[in-house]
Order: structure tokens, then C-alpha cells, then sequence
């Protein structure tokens, strides 16, 4: 290089450094524009705002129906620790939903389906396989089918109770997560709220027998599983283009 490119080098510098920036377009102006804070989730919060959802209609439940008739007759070692069970039911699958694993974010939705999925068979073959009834005590559902299917229906309705309002509540307040995990999500929490009404139901209902205990009663897990799965991703959805529009 000659000292005669020199100034033309610094020429064509200057004009480089002097030339404006190109402006932004209208678009990312209204973009920005539109953008508003945005709180940082806090999971535990939401943890237990959903678990008080689920809680309210079974907290009601338990004031207002008497307790089976069956209770005192039942072995003790027995009913708690199928209290526990079903408790373990609720606790588990609801922490997976929204808690995230440590050095993540947001939860694992993949995860939470699996723990749905294995909550749920564990729940209706605890029904079916581990029942105990009192002889000439507790009510044996009627073999008819009509009659089946009122009881269960009946059991399945008291569920839903519960996981309607935490499977509502819980698609609101995770709206933001990313779609792609919101059924997964909403397995869990459903799955969890429905094992929360077994456990009510495991103390109030007056029907006994493995087929009604594992296909209502843990069969409102399934229920629930499925409900959230199918439900949370749309309410989340339309509450999230309902916060955008405020």
C-alpha cells in the first residue's frame, strides 16, 4: 500500500461512519410500542393458587355429606394407607405440572404426561385390586349396567367438581408458558385434582366394590387427565389473546 491510497482509505472510512443508520420500520415501532411488562413467574405461587382451586369444592364436600357408613368397620391400616395413596395422587403429578426441574424454567411437559399416565393406571388398579369391603356393611353397587353407570357417573360429576375450577385456573395463570407443553401440563393438573376428589370420595362415598371404586373413582383421574389435557391448552389460548387485547 502507497501513501497515496491512505486519504482515499480514510475517505471511504468517514463515509462509513457517517452514514445514518437505517430507521426502524413501522411495524417493530408498534411492536414495541405495544410491549408491556411482563411478571416473572414465581411456581410455588402458582402452585398454590391451583391447589386451592381444586381444594374448595372437596373442603365443601366434606363439611356438608356425612362420612360412609361403612368407616369404622374398614381396617384402619388399610383406609390410610390408601388415604395416602390417593393423596400421593393429588401432591405428585400437581408439583411435576408446575414446578420445574431444578435449572429450568419452565416445567417438563413431557414429564407431566407421564406422571398423569402413571397416576391415573395406578389409581384405577388400586381400585381394582386392593378394595376392601365390609360384608353386610358397605353398599355393593347393583351388577346391572343401568345401575352402574348412574353410580359412576355420580362419582365421575363429584370429580369434575374439582377439576374444572384447577384445570380453569391453572391454564389462566400459566397462559404464557409455550403451547407445546400446556397438554402435558394440563394432564397433570387434571390428573391431580381428580385424585384429590378420590381421596374425598374414599371417605364419603357409601359404595364399595372393587369395580366401582377403580372405574369411578379412579376412573375420575382418567377423566380429569384427559379433561386437562384437552382443555387447558384452549383456555390458556383465549386467555392469553384476552390479556393482549387489555
Amino acid at each position: 500500500m502507497s501513501e497515496f491510497d491512505a486519504p482515499e482509505l480514510n475517505s471511504l472510512r468517514l463515509l462509513q461512519t457517517a452514514a445514518p443508520p437505517v430507521p426502524p420500520s413501522s411495524a417493530l415501532l408498534a411492536r414495541v410500542n405495544d410491549m408491556r411488562p411482563v411478571r416473572t413467574r414465581v411456581p410455588l405461587l402458582t402452585l398454590v393458587i391451583v391447589a386451592v382451586a381444586a381444594v374448595v369444592f372437596p373442603t365443601v364436600a366434606l363439611a356438608i355429606y356425612p362420612l360412609r357408613r361403612d368407616l369404622a368397620d374398614l381396617p384402619p391400616l388399610w383406609f390410610g394407607t390408601m388415604a395416602l395413596v390417593w393423596l400421593a395422587g393429588f401432591i405428585i403429578p400437581l408439583t411435576v405440572a408446575i414446578i420445574p426441574r431444578r435449572g429450568q424454567v419452565v416445567p417438563d411437559g413431557a414429564r407431566a404426561r407421564r406422571t398423569a399416565v402413571l397416576v391415573s393406571l395406578t389409581l384405577v388398579l388400586a381400585g381394582l385390586l386392593l378394595t376392601v369391603d365390609v360384608p353386610g356393611v358397605t353398599i355393593l353397587p347393583a351388577t346391572r349396567w343401568a345401575e352402574f353407570g348412574h353410580l359412576w357417573w355420580h362419582c365421575i360429576s363429584f370429580g369434575l367438581k374439582a377439576t374444572i375450577p384447577a384445570v380453569i385456573v391453572g391454564a389462566v395463570l400459566m397462559r404464557r408458558l409455550i403451547s407445546a407443553h400446556l397438554a402435558g401440563l394440563g394432564a397433570a393438573i387434571g390428573a391431580a385434582a381428580g385424585a384429590l376428589s378420590g381421596l374425598v370420595l374414599h371417605g364419603l362415598c357409601p359404595y364399595g366394590g372393587a369395580v366401582h371404586v377403580g372405574l369411578a373413582h379412579g376412573g375420575g383421574v382418567v377423566i380429569g387427565a384427559l379433561l386437562g389435557m384437552l382443555w387447558l391448552p384452549l383456555i390458556a389460548r383465549i386467555a392469553g389473546r384476552v390479556g393482549r387485547r387489555q
